[in-house]
């Protein structure tokens, strides 16, 4: 079977997480530490706070930023639940945005129609590991404040700039399907010394030091074996990304030849994505479900692209009018794409997708 995504761990992570469990120092010791820092280096941030989860980071950013009851905060549409799931839990309320039907991330003019008097925050999603065009949403949100989820987007370049450097706080994901993994993690990064600090006290049941309590918060530690894992994960990032966008560029090449009439996610001139995720949009009346089905029976992983958030009733945004999110999510198909993969690997994917869908 080739998977739809395999981490790669390898000894430099066995030997880390060995040597974390011989030292006793099981939480938020050295390794946390010195993986902050590795981070902040690598995205260009003055402080990365490392937390349990990608949507810990999200809550706890948006907490930072002071999003409460009342509040509406601008999402895209197309996107996994996590950053809608983060604004309810804080009390308030997503308004969705949607998204480009080229390039999959939030379309500035939707954002700028979006925007209303309670408008606190807008979120904005590097889709798949594919960077937004910031220019053009700095200029229609025109100062409101930006949280930048990149959780797939760690790797990805921009005009230069760093995925994770966008909006007053941005968050990491290291999820096992993320390019870089901790097995479960995420980070908020920043480069405001006060917000570095409510972070770092709302991932540690609010205590500004030890035994100092100013809020109620929860526990977001991220644990020393995962840190370990993650700095053994991150001496090798580029070499990770770059066999990704070969493989991206073995299927772009193939899937044109072979299936044309199916479209990848444009990528935005001057920007350099991971490749954290290869989808494709399948033609419309296709059945994605038999498509799945039978790449499955040919031993090919495949599967949903990604959801319409307005799909999902108990978010409450059944109203919001997202065409190309809804176009997406219900003709949008991932295809397997990892460090480890062969290009007769991809080869076989396509060559299983052209039968599949009995392409000429």
């Amino acid at each position: 079977m080739i998977p739809l995504a395999r981490p790669l761990l390898g000894p430099a992570e066995t030997e880390a997480v060995q040597a974390v469990l011989q030292s006793g120092m099981l939480v938020q010791g050295e390794r946390v530490a010195a993986f902050e820092d590795a981070l902040g280096q690598r995205v260009g941030r003055c402080f990365a706070v490392a937390v349990s989860s990608g949507t810990s980071a999200l809550v706890l950013g948006l907490e930072a930023l002071g999003v409460s009851a009342g509040d509406e905060v601008l999402c895209p549409a197309l996107t996994w639940p996590s950053p809608a799931h983060a604004i309810r839990l804080l009390g308030a309320t997503p308004v969705l945005v949607d998204v480009d039907a080229d390039d999959w991330n939030g379309a500035p003019s939707a954002y700028a129609s979006a925007r209303g008097p309670n408008t606190k925050l807008a979120i904005v999603i590097d889709q798949f590991g594919n960077p937004v065009r910031r220019a053009q949403l700095e200029d229609v949100l025109g100062g409101l404040p930006i949280l930048e989820d990149a959780a797939c987007a760690l790797g990805s370049h921009f005009d230069g700039s760093a995925c994770g450097s966008f909006g007053a706080i941005s968050t990491l994901s290291f999820h096992p399907r993320k390019v870089l993994t901790t097995g479960e993690g995420g980070a908020c990064l920043t480069d405001d010394p006060e917000l570095a600090a409510h972070l770092r006290a709302l991932r540690n049941h609010g205590q500004s030091a030890p035994g100092e309590f100013f809020e109620a918060a929860g526990n977001h530690r991220l644990t020393e074996l995962a840190a370990a894992i993650g700095l053994g994960q991150l001496a090798r990032l580029d070499t990770m990304v770059e066999e990704r966008i070969r493989l991206a560029k073995r299927y772009a090449q193939a899937l044109a030849a072979k299936c044309p009439e199916l479209r990848l996610q444009g990528t935005p001139a001057g920007a350099r994505t991971n490749h954290q995720t290869l989808g494709v949009r399948l033609p419309d009346g296709t059945p994605r479900a038999e498509v799945i089905r039978r790449m499955h029976d040919r031993e090919v992983g495949a599967g949903l692209l990604s959801y319409s958030l307005s799909r999902l009733p108990h978010l409450g945004c059944e109203a919001a009018v997202t065409p190309v999110a809804d176009a997406l999510a219900d003709h949008g198909l991932a295809l397997p794409l990892f460090e480890g993969m062969t290009m007769d690997q991809v080869d076989e994917v396509v060559a299983a997708l052209k039968h599949t869908l009995g392409t000429p």
